[in-house]
């Protein structure tokens, strides 16, 4: 066993000492980090001082003890595809010896997988395999083997200010990478998912292109504290007691619920049986204020591990590799691609180079009237007022009334909710006085709302998917930094029955699972969204909440609750209703102090962008997310933005629902993420230029037998079609460029 000892003094006076293990079994070793106050002045140190632009090999002030080191030789297992390869990651993952207790190594398999397949179409007629995934080439790479395998090396652990925050953080280095060229690829994951939920969207692009890679899961990964079994997850997803003594990262959850200051655990277990915490919603912290530091502080983690004598380091230097000459590249879909507009936005040090986020969850800074900007979609104009409404905003507010809206679904599998339909009409939340009507109405107010129609048929699969009940509630706990013990409006996670509708204990085989597979955000693998009030106290799924006039309205009470926290007002919007009681009121207040500390700027701080977003999106729809923070960019920044905004018809925010509901008038839009990934890099290695704003006119697949070529999918600039997206200074005008033939 070799043991190594290094030492440095960090800016903010504290030592860490660092002490690496060797030589362990099966590859894996682990770095423990060992935090104490410096004692003196006069101490070796590994790097320059921290918050300098050097970005070298300093780490942030954010450590954790341990890491976790595993080398994977390409054959019998790697960094991309778990050693599965392109066809594998096609199968269900295996559950392991021992199904409720696998091993890690069996729990990172199964999760690779799962989430690729989570996050994409798998069936090769929309271009699995050829177009995207493990064996897809790049304009600059090829796949590492036949089967997409990659050789590497990963470093796993928490960053963490003391307080509990156990971000997990995980560099991939690639046998291949190009020390002489360096590149990293810094990602965050996306939706509520964990590590390794991003390592197929842009972990696969950057290990294809010899970039080392780091993720991190932005401080809301799957964190779930079952308090039935008084269970949680460790770092690597294997389960144990919340009560077990933490010694370092092996033993360390990533999540343990705190009650509040009315009512612990114990109490509100006895009182609510069955329930479940997840960290995304309950950890009391706001993960998504700090998810832009998340990212920074990531990068800067990489550079450190990079530069450790094993790696890229040398005993003379210990900044080989910097932020001067490595090119760092902030990437990510979802609510990873929020956090890599944060950390842009917030990067003063000049850390990342350039960006490519697709599908962003973004809440944009809103202009007052007198000096915000029109958006023009073809022959109609979203106003100041209607454009750049904050995703919770969006969320409560389609949340009431998208039930109802799909009972004229035109997804032949999606009935709607009649009975909410009813409920608003009884509510005078709706005027039409049949069914149809009243369905028709509520798609109207969406429209004015300023939803695009073409969305209507994603949002009517997002309904079904529980997309908007599950966000909205998740969103409203974390940005009031809510207990789970205090029940917001209502709501509760816990197993249910389906067959008796009532709650039940979680499955250990789901608990072990939700690692796997879960979005991090319930409904998911096993947990429902639980209506507390239901079966006299004891708890209902949400969906088959009956109100008092015997309507099965889908928890209508719950859903307003929710919009309340918004609008500061018993209204739908803020300037209707009257006051709220005080205990609503002070609840509205922490939601939309929380809510604040999400609002993005605009600047981005001239840095190369691009944007990249599907016109179909129904969760982060384009006149609310991408549209008004483009055309707030070019008020901010005028003539030093770099910022491209590429719109894509024919494609949303979920590749992977395009295959569960087997879906042949979207693309897949992870295509063109990789394709602005590419033209980003070509822009820094060969000087080319960035792509100009555009609407992409795709081509469905239903027009083409139903199967997906590069016919289908014109690349950026393909100069056969004018679809060029504008900004005046007053208003941004998007083309109503369509090809669906």
């Amino acid at each position: 066993m070799r043991i190594r000892n290094f030492s440095f003094l960090k800016p903010s006076a504290l030592l860490l000492s660092l002490t690496l293990l060797g030589g362990c079994v099966d590859g894996n070793a682990t770095l423990g980090i060992i935090l104490g106050l410096a004692a003196a002045a006069g101490v070796a140190s590994l790097g320059g001082g921290g918050g300098s632009d050097s970005g070298g090999s300093t780490t942030p002030d954010t450590e954790k003890q341990t890491l976790i080191t595993s080398q994977y030789d390409g054959l019998s297992d790697d960094l991309l595809t778990a050693g599965v390869g392109v066809g594998g990651l096609r199968n269900p993952p295996t559950t392991g010896t021992d199904p409720i207790n696998p091993t890690s190594s069996e729990i990172r398999k199964a999760t690779l997988i799962s989430q690729y397949q989570a996050t994409h179409d798998m069936r090769t007629t929309s271009g699995y395999g050829t177009l995207y995934g493990a064996t897809a080439t790049t304009a600059f790479a090829m796949p590492a083997s036949e089967d997409g395998l990659v050789a590497g090396k990963e470093y796993l652990g928490y960053l963490d200010d003391t307080t509990g925050k156990n971000v997990s953080v995980m560099l991939q280095i690639p046998n291949n990478f190009n020390v002489s060229s360096p590149c990293i690829v810094a990602t965050a994951s996306p939706e509520f998912r964990g590590i390794y939920s991003a390592v197929g969207l842009a972990g696969e692009w950057g290990l294809k292109n010899n970039c080392a890679v780091v993720y991190t899961d932005k401080g809301a990964g799957v964190g779930e504290h079952d308090l039935n079994t008084n269970t949680v997850f460790l770092i690597d997803g294997v389960r144990r007691l919340a009560t077990e003594t933490a010694r370092d990262v092996t033993t360390t959850p990533n999540f343990v619920a705190q009650g509040s200051d009315a009512l612990d655990l114990a109490a509100f277990s006895s009182t609510y049986p069955y329930r479940i915490a997840y960290k995304a919603a309950h950890s009391k912290k706001n993960p998504e204020a700090e998810w832009g530091a998340n990212l920074l502080d990531a990068i800067e983690f990489a550079l450190y591990v990079l530069n450790f004598e094993e790696n890229y380091g040398s005993s003379q230097s210990s900044n080989v590799l910097t932020a001067e000459n490595t090119l760092i590249i902030a990437a990510a879909t979802s609510t990873g691609g929020e956090a890599v507009l944060q950390a842009a936005e917030q990067d003063t040090n000049g850390l990342i180079d350039g960006v490519v986020v697709l599908s962003p969850t973004i809440s944009p800074r809103k202009l007052a009237n007198t000096n915000g900007f029109t958006i023009k979609y073809g022959k109609t104009s979203y106003f100041n007022a209607v454009h750049g409404r904050s995703l919770f905003d969006a969320l409560t507010y389609q949340n009431i009334y998208q039930p109802c809206a799909s009972v004229n679904s035109s997804v032949s599998e999606i009935a709607g909710s009649r009975g909410r339909c009813s409920a608003l009409y009884a509510q005078g939340l709706l005027t039409s006085t049949t069914i149809n009507a009243q369905a028709e109405e509520a798609r109207q107010r969406l429209k004015d709302y300023g939803i695009l129609s073409t969305t209507a048929a994603m949002s009517d699969i997002y309904w079904d998917s529980s997309v908007y009940a599950g966000l909205s509630v998740l969103y409203a706990n974390a940005y009031g930094r809510f207990s789970v013990t205090e029940n917001l409006c209502g709501y509760s996670y816990a197993g249910t029955n389906p067959d008796t509708s009532t709650v039940r204990a979680k499955y250990a085989y789901d608990l072990t699972d939700d690692y796997l597979s879960s979005s991090g955000f319930p409904p998911t693998s096993g947990t429902d969204l639980v209506n507390n009030y239901g079966n006299n106290g004891s708890g209902i799924p949400y969906r088959e909440s009956i109100n008092n006039n015997g309507l099965l309205d889908e928890y209508l009470q719950g859903a307003l609750c929710l919009r309340r926290l918004f609008t500061g007002t018993t209204g739908i919007v803020a300037t209707e209703g009257s006051a709220l009681t005080s205990t609503e009121q002070n609840n509205a207040r922490r939601v939309q102090e929380g809510l604040s500390e999400a609002i993005l700027t605009g600047n981005l701080r001239g840095k190369p962008a691009i944007i990249i977003h599907g016109q179909d999106d129904a969760l982060a729809h384009v006149n609310f997310s991408s549209r008004s923070y483009y055309g707030l960019n070019q008020q901010i920044e005028g003539s030093q933005s770099h910022l491209s905004y590429i719109e894509v018809t024919n494609a949303n925010h979920f590749d992977a629902l395009n295959e569960q509901y087997e879906l042949n008038s979207q693309v897949p839009l992870v295509y063109y993420f990789y394709n602005g990934l590419d033209r980003l890099y070509g822009y820094f290695r060969n000087r080319t230029l960035l792509p100009q704003s555009q609407v992409i006119p795709t081509t469905p697949p239903s027009a083409t037998a139903n199967k997906v070529t590069t016919a289908n999918l014109p690349l950026m600039d393909n100069g056969t079609y004018s679809c060029q997206i504008t900004f005046d200074g007053q208003t941004l005008s998007i083309p109503e460029c369509r090809n669906d033939l």
